[in-house]
């Protein structure tokens, strides 16, 4: 069975993500792993001898407890959105999110990560790639689902999908077919075409005739300001889920550096999907 890993602190943020890794189960008929961390107290153990197995035992057994007490909230919401199906276990794990995560992908065979993000600054990109969220996307090998703080689900209806015409975006753009037609969404594809872009039209033409059978419509605009664009794409075509093809650390500083310090026109609050490219060489999971 498929595995969704939902990392939690048992906030509000992760209340309101945790609709969207329900619902991912569901349509993806995977199970949800719940991951929760904790860290270990800085212990000066130079003048007084510690057991530090000891103290970690007893750390662990209370933050288990800690755990287990949060379970019953969450088997709560998925009751009260029909999702109570839905197989739920748990893992507890010291130290750093980061590492937890990427720990239990290598550990559990995990096909994604529905996460909430809580940034503080009122700019909705800025909040993400400043956030726990915006770590995890560049630093894992699986598709990262962010949710905004404070977003209640609702249906994916319209996904926005980033494109810049290469292979592994046609390769993307299938993985993520497989994913719409679980919602019965559309696909709207967005190519920012800057005006040193050395796409021509007849390359767009050519790759998007390979797409005739995919459930996707094909916008091609040209604007210089990345973000502003996306921004604007989003709300005039109504759109559910962003998702957008990482490539290496940093790729989202290099994509909106021209433009980081600008407050956004609006305040977007949707999900994003992260895609890795090492990831979408395979069929999803």
């Amino acid at each position: 069975m498929k595995r969704i890993l939902f990392p939690t602190d048992f906030s509000e943020t992760a209340k309101n993500a945790f609709q969207y890794a329900l619902k991912m189960a569901d349509s993806l008929q995977a199970e949800i792993l719940l991951l929760h961390t904790f860290e270990m107290p800085i212990i000066d153990g130079a003048e007084i001898p510690i057991n530090f197995k000891e103290i970690y035992d007893t750390l662990e057994v209370t933050q288990m407890a800690h755990f287990k007490d949060h379970i019953p909230d969450l088997k709560r919401i998925a009751d009260n959105y029909g999702m109570g199906h839905v197989r739920l276990t748990h893992l507890l794990k010291s130290g750093d999110l980061t590492y937890a995560m990427k720990e239990a992908i290598a550990e559990q065979d995990i096909s994604l990560v529905v996460m909430g993000t809580s940034g503080t600054s009122d700019n909705w990109f800025d909040s993400l790639f400043g956030s726990q969220a915006g770590e995890a996307i560049n630093a894992l090998t699986v598709p990262v689902m962010s949710i905004p703080a404070e977003m209640e689900y609702r249906k994916i209806k319209q996904i926005a999908f980033t494109n810049l015409y290469r292979e592994k975006d046609f390769r993307a753009l299938q993985k993520l077919a497989v994913i719409a037609s679980k919602y019965d969404a559309t696909i709207k594809s967005l190519f920012v075409k800057k005006s040193f872009s050395d796409v021509t039209d007849e390359q767009i033409k050519t790759w998007e005739a390979r797409c005739s059978d995919l459930p996707v419509q094909f916008f091609v605009i040209p604007h210089d300001d990345v973000r502003e664009t996306i921004e604007d794409f989003i709300h005039s075509q109504h759109i559910d889920l962003l998702t957008m093809l990482t490539e290496k650390r940093g790729f989202f500083e290099d994509i909106f550096s021209s433009s980081l310090t600008q407050k956004m026109a609006y305040k977007i609050d949707i999900p994003m999907l992260a895609l890795h490219e090492a990831d979408v060489v395979s069929d999803v999971k």
